[in-house]
């Protein structure tokens, strides 16, 4: 699945970016009360106001100018946040967004990771470590700000005209065959959406979803090209009536169960040959919680260490991850927060494959304050050797010791279990 997110996405609570028409109303107050009756009055609409200086190769002024540089500044809403963690995640196999804000990016952080961003198609045609890429194809406000695209004209000068080529090519390969998902169609920028039907141009998508709260017969209206698109789609187009955010947050819910399911039914196998019986059908479902919680659950079921996000849409192969949670479940257990509720023990359960169980103590000492910590963490895959962990380093580089979780293998949770 490839997302294509327009500015209606960042125009969402608690973002609740301004529309051009806004920027435009601040920006004409601005110029008019400055210049009065020394210059005639600048046009009211964001388009012909942006294309009147850059017709005078003054672009830079009005951007200096006129519109405020925290215009773009604001807090990440869930559809940024899912945006975020759906490219970490690589449940998205890319996005493209005709937003110059950062909010996605900022909503990667807060999920300690970086989304790959790039604005053309030559910078995002080889993300590192494979990485999901966002094709910024407006630009950027924090990378080349005096490049990004306000006026009809910058669409057949340099360096907007080169980048849109780029775009093109890249967009070719990257959208071919894929599902794609169209979320925060906006008219208000409406201008800058030939952008988009120029560098969509003969793609042909498996299949469209359109997310949009206007009707079907309205959208296709307001925006010819994307429905043009929806067209061409090989399997068919949808359109949900619904807000972005919200669908995009929904949508997240529900990668995340799913990842957490695949993840319990890969021990089903081996819980029946232990206790003769197949789990019941509620150990294998994800438990009813909120989406940072789930993230959370995640994140310790593929056994990323503190400060790393969770990079994978799907969990390990490993039966004995799954296998003790359904022995968890199947004896009572509960959900409590991302950890779990049995025999009157509060227990975490983390993929530490490859590790030693000392090792992992010192690693997440921190990640874990006594006043949250759980009492018991289990290592599934993890090694004993007996050595200690008692003594941590804390990053300020003084010596602390403290008493925190009983640390133990998958075995020796299972005896006590």
């Amino acid at each position: 699945m490839v997302l294509i997110a327009g500015a209606g996405l960042s125009m969402a609570a608690p973002s609740n970016l301004p529309s051009a028409a806004a920027i435009a109303a601040v920006a004409k107050t601005e110029y008019d009360a400055r210049y009065g009756g020394l210059r005639p009055p600048l046009p009211v609409d964001i388009e012909d106001q942006a294309e009147l200086f850059f017709q005078k190769g003054e672009l830079g002024v009005y951007l200096n100018e006129f519109i405020d540089p925290d215009v773009f500044a604001a807090k990440p809403n869930p559809g940024h946040i899912a945006v975020a963690d759906l490219l970490l995640s690589r449940g998205l196999q890319a996005a493209v967004t005709t937003n110059v804000d950062v909010l996605v990016e900022t909503a990667g952080q807060s999920l300690l990771g970086q989304v790959f961003t790039g604005i053309d198609g030559t910078a995002v045609a080889s993300p590192p470590g494979g990485a999901a890429p966002m094709l910024k194809i407006h630009g950027c406000w924090v990378q080349e700000r005096q490049n990004t695209v306000w006026a009809p004209g910058q669409l057949t000068a340099p360096p907007v005209v080169a980048r849109i080529a780029s775009s093109e090519t890249w967009l070719q390969n990257a959208l071919l065959d894929k599902d794609l998902l169209i979320v925060g169609y906006s008219t208000d920028w409406d201008y800058l959406n030939q952008v988009i039907a120029q560098t969509l141009g003969a793609v042909s998508p498996a299949s469209v979803l359109v997310v949009d709260p206007s009707t079907t017969a309205n959208f296709a209206s307001k925006a010819p090209d994307l429905a043009a698109l929806a067209g061409r789609a090989k399997k068919g187009a949808f359109h949900l009536q619904t807000s972005g955010s919200d669908f995009l947050d929904e949508l997240r819910l529900s990668f995340s169960k799913v990842f957490i399911h695949r993840a319990i039914a890969k021990g089903v196998a081996a819980y029946e040959l232990l206790v003769g019986h197949p789990p019941s059908a509620p150990s294998l479902e994800a438990p009813d919680l909120d989406n940072d919680t789930l993230w959370q659950v995640r994140r310790d079921l593929l056994g990323c260490k503190p400060s790393k996000p969770a990079r994978q849409s799907m969990p390990h192969d490993e039966p004995a991850v799954g296998l003790t949670l359904l022995q968890i479940r199947e004896a009572g257990g509960t959900a409590d927060g991302p950890y779990w509720k049995v025999g009157g023990r509060v227990v975490r359960v983390i993929r530490g494959s490859g590790s030693f169980l000392h090792a992992l103590e010192g690693e997440y000492r921190w990640d874990m304050p006594p006043v949250a910590a759980p009492d018991v963490v289990v290592a599934v895959g993890a090694d004993d050797v007996g050595l200690p962990a008692d003594l941590a380093r804390r990053p300020d580089g003084s010596i602390a010791r403290g008493a925190g979780p009983s640390w133990m293998t998958r075995a020796t949770f299972e005896a006590t279990l």
